[in-house]
């Protein structure tokens, strides 16, 4: 297994409801993580069909399944990480993440947690997944989970995947503009996303990879700021703020050993876990 490799963060936006366009942008930047000699690249959520879909959720779930075929064919030599409407039943969808390596889609991860509050109703459109839904693909470069947005926000679907064996952990996103613009410029939003990306990368000694959407939806304006966070919480690469943007960052696995030699992750009271079931 490869212990240094690259991954590039494909921090598009979106039109929404046109798979169609929404697939050649994909391909392109497939095409160009595949000749930079990039191991993963990495779209946002709902990438395929653009996020504030409210009822073209369930006229674009078709166009998705040939949309992944096509994607999956493009991505020999490179896993590629998207986000995409899956109809798993008749008439039920969720939103979800696909992986996709030399033609084959490998698996489909849908959101754990959706949220209903402020500008988002995901609620009303998916089915939110379960923990019969985890998920760690062993790869050629690293043992790796997905999630997707919102899960993040909350420390048991990234610790149940460390704790299965991923040492890298994407997280795809669409993270609209939030609050007011504070210190650097930033969004109440975005510090808060800094905060909680590195908090799980040192709670669950892990990469953390996030690549969030860029650019206006809708009535929403989505920040960008895509990045990559090593498992002690340093800030390996970084996307621009507000506009499309591609980058490259390094992941060193070695730097796990470094980490975990001197972290507390190996302890776990389940008591803990029992209390917080009761309650």
């Amino acid at each position: 297994m490869a212990q240094i490799f690259t991954v590039a963060l494909a921090q598009i936006g979106s039109r929404l409801g046109n798979v169609e366009k929404n697939l050649e942008k994909h391909l392109e930047h497939v095409e160009r993580a595949r000749k930079s000699g990039a191991a993963f690249v990495v779209f946002p959520e709902l990438s395929l069909t653009g996020y504030m879909l409210r009822d073209l959720a369930y006229e674009v779930a078709d166009d998705c399944k040939k949309a992944l075929k096509s994607v999956a064919t493009a991505s020999k030599g490179i896993y590629t990480i998207l986000g995409f409407v899956n109809e798993p039943r008749p008439g039920i969808y969720q939103n979800a993440a696909a992986l996709l390596y030399n033609g084959k889609i490998l698996g489909v991860v849908p959101k754990y947690y959706l949220p209903n509050y402020g500008p988002f109703e995901e609620k009303r459109y998916f089915k939110e997944a379960g923990v019969k839904d985890l998920k760690v693909f062993n790869t050629k470069y690293a043992k790796l989970g997905i999630t997707i947005c919102e899960d993040v926000w909350h420390p048991e679907p990234c610790e149940a995947l460390a704790r299965l064996g991923a040492d890298v952990i994407f997280c795809i996103s669409s993270s609209p503009i939030r609050g007011f613009y504070g210190a650097k410029g930033k969004t109440v939003g975005e510090r808060s996303w800094e905060k909680i990306l590195g908090t799980r990368a040192i709670e669950n000694t892990v990469y953390m990879i996030f690549v969030n959407k860029a650019g206006a939806e809708d009535e929403e304006y989505f920040w960008g700021g895509s990045t990559i966070i090593s498992p002690d919480g340093v800030e390996v690469a970084k996307a621009k703020h507000l506009d499309e943007d591609f980058v490259i960052g390094e992941v060193d696995l070695n730097r796990l050993v470094r980490v975990r030699r001197f972290s507390s992750f190996r302890d776990h009271h389940q008591d803990f876990h029992n209390l917080l079931r009761r309650l």
